[in-house]
């Protein structure tokens, strides 16, 4: 009897034990984490690719801005990534490329379709990249000179209250009843350029033919207002000391949805310009992997799509869908992309100069 209590006895210790054993692995694995503090995993490295990488993108501000950080910079932010955005104009991110050729501290900028490729030219901004994996959902006019993010048309905003004829084509600026009562965009700029070329295009010329443009415009004169901002011009639209103007579609139509008494017209032939947003990768980047996620998630369907239908911007994405009046208002689809009328740059730009003398020598002066 002595011999089987204690045989019972020390089988029931060593069960014990072994049983606080168990508990004891087990509450320790259920508590361990990389972090040690809590019960969540900690992320993989994997999922973490960018960890201490800092990306530097110059862009526009506003809505602009907040679109790009809600659907580039937040899901790159998760990967491990600090994304910057400098804003401002585009002036100042082409000078800054130039000025750090080769060692850049700005890795990616938005830029107008001519300056990116002028940058991409010089060398200070990289060649596209064809295999980033939305780069084939592009237009092809969005896969020339940089990554193409948006497209705009450049036509002809009126007062349609007060302008008793209906405008539909560039030539119909040079009607008598708008004499002196265009305004013009403030030079040098893509507005003022298109301008010029609009003024020979309209009549058979090219933008070769500088005099002849030239002299063209001077037939619109007074010139009641050079602009740069838009709330003033609406604002003299209004009141009826400005009828006309060039404008891009998608600020018309924002002025247009807060009630202004005007219409905007894509002209037909010759059609509206093409302008086009347009990204770069700086050349010499050190984070050129961070910098090329970037652009694929800028130029991909959702970033797009958000553009299209909440800031009237054109998707450079094919594969964006859009419905009813939105069509309108905005370049989308194959048909209006293609309708959109191409400037050559080089020749442009190379004028620039001499171009300004005159617009304010023979345009501008009393």
């Amino acid at each position: 009897m002595d011999r089987s209590r204690k045989r019972f006895a020390w089988v029931s210790v060593m069960m014990v034990a072994l049983l606080l054993i168990a508990a004891a692995c087990g509450k320790n694995e259920g508590n361990s984490t990389a972090g040690g503090g809590n019960n969540a995993p900690a992320p993989a490295e994997d999922d973490q690719p960018y960890k201490g990488e800092k990306l530097v993108v110059g862009v526009w501000g506003g809505s602009y801005a907040d679109t790009i950080k809600k659907y580039a910079v937040e899901p790159l932010e998760k990967k491990g990534a600090t994304v910057e955005l400098v804003l401002g104009g585009t002036g100042d991110r082409l000078a800054k490329l130039y000025a750090e050729k080769g060692n850049p501290t700005m890795d990616v900028a938005f830029l107008n379709l001519y300056e990116s490729k002028q940058a991409i030219d010089d060398g200070v901004a990289q060649p596209v990249d064809s295999s980033l994996p939305n780069f084939a959902q592009l237009y092809p006019a969005a896969q020339e000179n940089g990554y193409g993010m948006t497209f705009m048309g450049l036509g002809i905003v009126y007062n349609k209250e007060l302008v008793k004829g209906e405008i539909k084509e560039w030539a119909d600026l040079w009607t008598p009843e708008l004499a002196g009562k265009i305004a013009f965009p403030t030079y040098p700029g893509f507005e003022g350029d298109a301008l010029i070329a609009m003024a020979g295009k309209a009549f058979g010329k090219t933008e070769k033919d500088d005099g002849a443009n030239f002299d063209k415009l001077k037939e619109l004169k007074p010139v009641p207002m050079t602009y740069s901002n838009l709330d003033e011009l609406f604002l003299e639209m209004k009141n009826g000391s400005v009828l006309a103007a060039p404008i891009f579609n998608s600020y018309a139509y924002e002025y247009i949805g807060k009630g202004f008494p005007v219409e905007f017209v894509y002209p037909n032939s010759p059609g509206p310009v093409m302008a086009k947003d347009t990204i770069v990768i700086a050349e010499g980047t050190k984070h050129e992997a961070l910098a090329k996620e970037f652009v694929n998630l800028a130029i991909g369907v959702e970033m797009q799509q958000h553009f299209a239908t909440d800031l009237f911007f054109g998707p450079t994405n094919k594969e964006v869908k859009v419905e009813g009046d939105l069509t309108n208002k905005i370049v989308y689809g194959p048909e209006a992309v293609g309708k959109l009328e191409v400037l050559d740059w080089d020749y442009i730009i190379s004028k620039r100069s001499e171009w300004t003398q005159k617009w304010n020598t023979e345009i501008l002066a009393k």
